[in-house]
């Protein structure tokens, strides 16, 4: 393998000591800077425990709202192919209380969410420059110019804040729904997805609904979740009809799940 990518070792350790920059730098302002400065600069990780400590590294965060901190680190591009299990261990490491886990959910629902921020925050070496807007005319960079930021969101923080929302308020359902229509599709299918791993938590006709949005979903993965639910709904032969159907080899191989034999004493 080495042999292979002989860079590889080199790019690991530049990695590992982008990391522990950032960890270094104990403050939440500095470290949000740094991350809006250079989205790419910090290397690529599998290691998702990372941005737990990264987030354990900062203590108070001061004047940055806690959820806003949070989303920089897990939309951080260090840890794209990780996002599931990251978003997963942030909420089980308790850094942050359910009111800041709210927020966080609702942010990465937002179809449009841009993060707008003064450009001498990054350095302030900025106010030295004069930014040509393209028609000619040049702009002195000051405290009060502004800069803006869109961060990258996963699939997968889609689906954890999906399920999050549900499970606040079932309510939600509808709204939720809607507003899924207005990302691209593997996003709109991480949304159906995490509504229905809460399924459990609507009344029938709400899981029907969800259960044909669910087998109208592009990924697979989202109709095979469906197909879970319709069992329920409608037993094994109605799922596996469905399912028989289905353009997607993987699908048309679904089973219904095993029921546990209860152990019983004579």
């Amino acid at each position: 393998m080495s042999a292979a990518h002989p860079t590889l070792p080199y790019m690991l350790r530049l990695g590992d000591e982008a990391f522990a920059e950032l960890v270094a730098l104990g403050d939440a302002k500095e470290l949000c800077g740094r991350l809006l400065a250079s989205p790419w600069g910090w290397g690529r990780s599998t290691r998702h425990q990372e941005a737990v400590e990264l987030l354990a590294s900062l203590g108070a965060t001061g004047e940055l709202p806690p959820a806003f901190v949070a989303l920089m680190v897990c939309t951080c591009r260090r840890w794209d192919r990780v996002t599931a299990p990251l978003i997963a261990a942030v909420e089980q490491s308790k850094l942050l209380d359910d009111a800041d886990l709210d927020e966080l959910a609702r942010t990465l629902l937002s179809h449009e969410h841009a993060i707008t921020f003064p450009l001498a925050w990054l350095s302030r070496e900025w106010l030295e420059i004069e930014l040509d807007d393209s028609t000619g005319r040049t702009h002195t960079v000051s405290d009060d110019t502004l800069a803006h930021h869109r961060p990258c969101v996963e699939p997968p923080l889609r689906r954890w804040a999906a399920r999050r929302a549900l499970t606040a308020d079932a309510g939600r359902l509808g709204q939720l729904i809607e507003d899924a229509k207005l990302f691209e599709p593997r996003h709109r299918d991480a949304i159906v997805h995490g509504l229905l791993d809460v399924a459990h938590l609507l009344d029938e006709p709400k899981r029907r609904s969800l259960v044909s949005r669910g087998l109208a979903g592009g990924r697979s993965g989202v109709r095979l979740a469906a197909l879970e639910l319709l069992c329920e709904l409608d037993g094994p032969d109605a799922a596996r009809r469905r399912a028989h159907d289905d353009s997607n080899a993987t699908v048309r191989k679904w089973t219904p799940p095993i029921e546990p034999v209860q152990a019983t004493l004579i």
